[in-house]
């Protein structure tokens, strides 16, 4: 997943598709077992789901990435793996963001400090951060909630602090 994310980012949209079609075939083989270092990160279609989703957001196919990060969520059992299902919620506002969807992403960006407020890591910060900036600028226009999500981000940043 590492190489179809390089490849999204890097504009090579025709190896990124190439490297997430094999990540899938990948993840449907069931000949070999799955590595225990790759059951960390939680159940594995959900895995390859977030990262898709990643790579389809470096590519800014939004709509895409969208039903990405949703399969990501619906793979983990609630009260499990929080720091990825926090960070997957952050990306899936973004992506709703990147469709012009402002309202909509609020939901899952108000969500995502849910499944942060225990798990310190410079990700989740990161992920904050950019919920608290996106939160600013709709909070100056008057999108609904914006204003309660800038404070309960800064809220949690100031936590960590």
């Amino acid at each position: 997943m590492t190489c179809t994310r390089a490849y999204g980012a890097a504009g090579q949209s025709v190896k990124a598709a190439r490297a997430l079609l094999a990540a899938e075939d990948a993840v449907t083989d069931t000949r070999d077992g799955v590595p225990a270092h790759s059951a960390a990160s939680g159940p594995v279609a959900a895995t390859v789901a977030s990262h898709t989703g990643k790579t389809l957001t470096a590519m800014k196919d939004h709509t895409a990435d969208e039903r990405h990060y949703r399969q990501a969520l619906a793979g983990r059992a609630p009260g499990t793996y929080q720091r990825g299902h926090g960070l997957t919620m952050a990306n899936l506002g973004r992506s709703a963001a990147g469709q012009h969807r402002h309202d909509e992403a609020v939901r899952p960006w108000a969500k995502s400090p849910d499944f942060m407020g225990g798990v310190v890591s410079d990700r989740n910060r990161q992920a904050v951060r950019e919920i608290q900036a996106a939160a600013a600028r709709y909070r100056r226009r008057g999108v609904t909630g914006a204003a309660s999500l800038n404070q309960r981000a800064t809220e949690l940043l100031n936590n960590q602090a």
